[in-house]
């Protein structure tokens, strides 16, 4: 961890914060931040210059959303889109974020395995994360299985490996390797 990023995490801690937060300088090589559930990875040649990059957890602002995520400086524009993914620990669910416009963003899946979504900004802003259940499954699961929108099937491959950085729109994490998305 470079010095930056830890200043960034002891700063967040000395405040007292219970919202996960981190800040780095990031300049024109990139780099991948993290703050609890979100991952922002900023390509190579996205800022031309220094930047000091905070992303940070926070209370969302909308009814019915789970939490959202800040990216300052915020309007930022970017020469290469950055992607954000959020891990979500829920199998039975839909992903949508929203921008700071309240706006609805592309969502990809990352990594089906890991629960992992993405989206692409072309400038730092607030994302609000929504997830919508699905249906119950009557009877519980088996051990070996989850309930998947009403149905029990196989739990996803939880040991697989993970991407980094996060995969480019249009490609999900399929162990460990960025591949073209699949059905399902």
């Amino acid at each position: 961890m470079n010095r930056f990023a830890l200043v960034g995490l002891l700063v967040a801690a000395a405040c007292g914060g219970g919202n996960p937060s981190t800040q780095q300088t990031v300049g024109a090589a990139g780099a991948t931040l993290q703050a609890g559930a979100a991952t922002l990875t900023i390509p190579a040649g996205a800022l031309s210059a220094d930047t000091q990059v905070t992303l940070r957890e926070a209370e969302p602002q909308h009814a019915g959303r789970s939490v959202r995520f800040e990216i300052e400086p915020r309007g930022k524009s970017l020469a290469q889109a950055a992607q954000l993914s959020i891990r979500v620990d829920d199998s039975n669910v839909k992903v949508k974020m929203h921008g700071g416009d309240d706006g609805l963003l592309d969502v990809e899946v990352e990594d089906r395995n890991h629960g992992d979504f993405k989206t692409s900004l072309g400038s730092f802003d607030s994302v609000e994360v929504e997830l919508e259940h699905g249906a119950n499954c009557t009877l519980p699961c088996p051990s070996n299985q989850e309930c998947d929108d009403g149905a029990c099937k196989a739990h996803g491959d939880d040991g697989a490996p993970t991407c980094s950085p996060v995969c480019a729109s249009g490609l999900e994490c399929d162990d460990g390797t960025c591949k073209a998305h699949h059905g399902g």
